[in-house]
């Protein structure tokens, strides 16, 4: 079963993240659909820019081992699809995700892969346990989620301060209850 695209619950497994990745993709706009990739089930990925495979793994060993076999057979397999996408072609992503713990290592071995920018982009991550691991992880291809948070502003005071150049009566009528009529007379008489 799927966890919550928004909640914190645990990935436990390759099925659970495939699972809750395609989640958040579609939740991104992302038409996907699954496929199978020597013998393995993964995720193809497409939006109006980006076209991408994601490939899981118990283990972020076994990614290390395995991902160049599974990028490149997943490529092969979708050729003529890349073929047919044009322009967006040349913005295809591997994404390569393990549930397991990452050494120091297995990091440094994962950074070297995403630094591989032969024939794709690519994303490589272990340690995905939750929602929010994932998330992170698919960062790169997720639209801004979070407005800027800005603090409260006092508006009539901010723009006493900046009508500096009007007579305080003048600003006084403005955000008094008064008629319309009333604060452009006051207005007029300040000129």
């Amino acid at each position: 079963m799927a966890n919550p695209p928004g909640g914190g619950s645990g990935i436990r497994s390759m099925k659970d993240i495939l699972t809750s990745s395609a989640d958040v993709l579609a939740e991104a706009g992302f038409m996907t659909r699954h496929v199978s990739v020597n013998a393995r089930e993964a995720l193809v990925f497409e939006s109006a820019t980006v076209i991408g495979f994601l490939l899981t793994y118990d283990d972020p060993h076994v990614l290390i081992e395995a991902w160049d076999k599974d990028a490149t057979r997943v490529i092969a397999d979708h050729q003529f699809f890349l073929r047919r996408a044009g322009q967006k072609a040349w913005n295809t992503y591997v994404v390569l995700l393990a549930a397991g713990n990452t050494d120091y290592a297995s990091l440094a071995a994962l950074s070297a892969i995403e630094e591989d920018l032969v024939g794709t982009r690519k994303i490589a991550r272990g340690n995905i346990r939750d929602i929010p691991d994932l998330r992170a992880a698919l960062l790169p291809l997720l639209p801004l989620q979070t407005a800027p948070k800005l603090e409260a502003v006092d508006m009539v005071a901010e723009i006493r301060q900046r009508a500096t150049e009007l007579q305080p009566r003048a600003v006084d009528a403005f955000f008094s209850s008064a008629d319309e009529a009333v604060v452009i007379q006051v207005l007029e008489e300040a000129q």
